[in-house]
């Protein structure tokens, strides 16, 4: 057993097969983006790319090129102290690529290390700045043509040319940049990862045609998400063991900071994806932006729904039912605290409940004669009636009539538009019809319009075969020669 540093014996070794099968399986794309994030992590300022079919070449013009050349071939040797705005960790990424290759060479400023069959093998040459790495494996179109869709996505640093297969990258539109994002970030220390939260800068960007926004960091595309930009942060991120992948904290935790910052600037468009609902489900928003989502998403006079009755009488006064009974309980629970309920408006429109029964006596018989005769012929059911007064402090919330389906019940409001003296009134006969409608149902959908249908066209039967069916109910003073005026 073999001495490693600091005097204590090695417990592990490396299985190179198995190192080389795992990172042949990665994508080409983020293998080569590992390349990438060296090249500006060393301040280059052009590197350019080629992806052939039996070559990838990866060239920049960094100022010193690779610093030692173990930082080839020893698996997770690197950098021991870097800072959170440094791309590159745990010392992977140039080894990952070599290892993914049949045979590779790194040529480096005065030196180029050569991995082949014959092993690892170095040999002098006259570069003078920069680093280009050459990777021999041969790769499918396909492959090929997706690296390139995930390595245009990069946003390179200012200053910065890159170029991949002779065309430069050019960044997208800017959206927005927002300071001090408190996140959580990783730092080297001596060699060890540490998390710690920091305020760092994020830059928002519109994506270019035919794009899926993606978070970023530092510029380097890490996966695609559900917010309608591109995200780059600019400190590391705490991604998953193959780094194409945030911690599902960490992306609500960033789109809540999103959210928060802009909804007041944000469009419709922007605000009804499925990104805020998460984002209402997990955090308490300030009330500014919870205001601003209220306001763009939700109609004018949104109320919440309550229960069929309620939601059809608040849509009768005027209101806009919004259904939200599907969004989680910590979403609904923040929106309640701005957005009234349906029995709420409806008591706040109506005024509390202040009916008064009535007796109007025989001035009304005319009139419950006939709605027991309509009912008894067009639904086959005995109903009574029933008369109220109803104060309401706004005008649009009274109503004509109420029918009472538990009781079988026509209600009449005495200061509503129902005629108790003249039954056989256009508008009164209408209200009788709509009413003994509601006989099935309390909404106003598809169904009662069918039903309502079918009464008026029982009533039109109705007095084709017994023309004198609505006689009795007429007041005297509207019967002219035996027969009734309507």
């Amino acid at each position: 057993m073999s001495q490693g540093r600091g005097g204590r014996s090695e417990w592990f070794e490396l299985s190179e097969e198995g190192w080389r099968r795992s990172n042949r399986a990665r994508p080409l794309g983020q293998l080569v983006r590992e390349a990438l994030q060296n090249a500006f992590d060393q301040r280059a300022r052009r590197v350019k790319v080629r992806l052939a079919e039996d070559e990838v070449r990866i060239e920049d013009d960094a100022p010193t090129g690779l610093a030692r050349d173990e930082f080839a071939f020893t698996v997770f040797l690197g950098e021991k102290d870097t800072p959170p705005t440094w791309r590159g960790r745990k010392g992977r990424g140039l080894k990952e690529m070599i290892a993914a290759s049949d045979h590779a060479e790194v040529e480096t400023v005065g030196r180029t290390l050569v991995f082949d069959s014959a092993g690892r093998h170095v040999k002098p040459n006259t570069r003078q700045v920069g680093t280009c790495l050459r990777l021999f494996r041969r790769t499918g179109v396909r492959e090929r043509e997706a690296a390139v869709q995930l390595l245009r996505l990069t946003i390179p640093p200012p200053g910065v040319e890159l170029v991949i297969n002779g065309r430069a990258v050019r960044p997208p539109r800017a959206k927005d940049s927002l300071q001090d994002c408190l996140l959580e970030t990783v730092e080297l220390h001596h060699g060890v990862e540490r998390y710690t939260e920091r305020a760092a800068r994020v830059d928002l960007y519109h994506p270019r045609p035919g794009e899926t926004p993606h978070l970023f960091e530092l510029g380097l595309p890490v996966e695609a998400h559900h917010l309608p930009w591109h995200v780059d942060v600019q400190q590391r991120i705490p991604l998953a063991a193959e780094r194409d992948a945030a911690r599902d904290a960490y992306k609500r935790t960033l789109a809540a900071i999103l959210l928060e910052s802009m909804a007041p600037e944000l469009t419709r468009q922007e605000l009804s994806g499925a990104w805020v609902t998460e984002v209402l489900a997990h955090f308490s928003l300030g009330p500014e932006a919870l205001e601003a989502y209220v306001a763009k998403v939700l109609p004018a006079r949104a109320v919440l729904s309550v229960g069929p009755r309620v939601d059809d009488r608040a849509r009768q006064l005027g209101a806009k039912v919004v259904d939200l009974r599907g969004m989680p309980l910590s979403a609904l629970e923040q929106l309640e605290t701005l957005v009234e309920s349906a029995d709420a408006y409806v008591e706040r429109m109506e005024g509390p409940p202040r009916d008064v029964l009535v007796h109007p006596g025989a001035r009304a018989q005319h009139l419950v004669e006939l709605v027991r005769r309509l009912s008894r012929e067009l639904t086959g059911r005995e109903v009574g009636v029933e008369f109220f007064e109803r104060k309401v402090r706004d005008p649009s919330a009274r109503v004509d009539a109420e029918y009472d389906r538990e009781r079988h019940l026509l209600r009449v409001n005495v200061r509503g538009q129902v005629r108790l003296d003249d039954p056989l009134d256009p508008e009164t006969l209408g209200i009788i019809l709509h009413e003994l409608a509601h006989e099935a149902g309390d909404e106003h959908d598809f169904g009662f319009i069918h039903r309502l249908e079918t009464l008026a066209g029982r009533a039109m039967r109705c007095l084709v075969d017994q023309p004198g069916f609505l006689t009795p109910s007429a007041s005297p003073k509207k019967r002219v020669g035996g027969s009734t005026r309507l």
